[in-house]
């Protein structure tokens, strides 16, 4: 069971898992700034274009990772192969692709080119290194906004993280995204604001909801219905679990 923390300090340190460092990966959607300041221990990878939300904070990223399609990088032309017939899912599992990218600098930073030609989306290519890293607690930041299809692409993120069983999340401006599967994550009387529960896979088996406003025993929410939207804290201990699916939880972080 994970507890979440959410107090006035709020530092981003929400797992209670046994991790000393975050993977934090900062995209080149809508940027409120950092939502918390990555630690010694934590490794921050700039996702393409991402790159420029980091510097505008002064922050420098321990790895840029991009097809730079959105970013001008001087030696990177955009598009490094030709075009050609791709499997959608030949490449899914090993992704041995990120052993392969070009190794440039950029501003003295490692970075490493990925072919635009290609499956993953950039954010994507840098979980599967932070996972090649060790990490098992991702933070996307700058990963909603601007395109709404790679702001769904993220929300897919996290549900493949958490079938690898680790821990993602993403950041809007005001709102924290995660996903759990087959298991129950527990919030101090603390939180405040919205709580949202939305099937991510076709079906979610056995969700409980305790301690909200709104009160849900061992139902069936089906990602063809908004089923679970716009719950609420109380100001009492609260806890979701579902039995069986990927289940988005949505709510207020600030």
């Amino acid at each position: 069971m994970t507890e979440e923390k959410q107090t006035s300090g709020y530092d981003g340190r929400i797992d209670a898992g046994e991790n000393k460092g975050r993977c934090i990966i900062v995209g080149a959607g809508d940027f409120f700034g950092m939502p918390f300041q990555p630690a010694e221990e934590d490794y921050v990878i700039a996702a393409d274009a991402g790159y420029e939300n980091l510097k505008a904070v002064g922050i420098v990223p321990d790895l840029v990772v991009g097809d730079f399609d959105s970013m001008e990088v001087e030696g990177v032309k955009g598009v490094t192969g030709p075009v050609k017939d791709l499997d959608i899912f030949a490449d899914a599992e090993k992704a041995e692709y990120i052993h392969h990218l070009q190794r440039i600098e950029l501003d003295g930073v490692e970075t490493r080119v990925i072919d635009p030609i290609k499956n993953d989306p950039d954010m994507l290519a840098c979980v599967r290194i932070g996972m090649e890293r060790g990490f098992r607690s991702f933070h996307l930041i700058g990963g909603t906004g601007k395109r709404i299809d790679h702001s769904i692409a993220n929300l897919q993120i996290l549900g493949f993280l958490a079938q690898q069983g680790m821990h993602g999340y993403l950041y809007a401006e005001h709102q924290l995204v995660r996903a759990i599967r087959n298991e129950s994550v527990c919030f101090p009387k603390e939180m405040q604001g919205y709580f949202s529960a939305l099937s991510l896979s076709d079906e979610c088996h056995g969700v409980t909801e305790r301690g909200f406003k709104y009160i849900v025993t061992d139902v069936t929410l089906s990602n063809m219905m908004p089923t679970g939207l716009s719950n609420e804290f109380v100001g009492t201990e609260a806890e979701i679990s579902v039995k069986d699916g990927t289940l988005l939880l949505i709510y207020d972080w600030k």
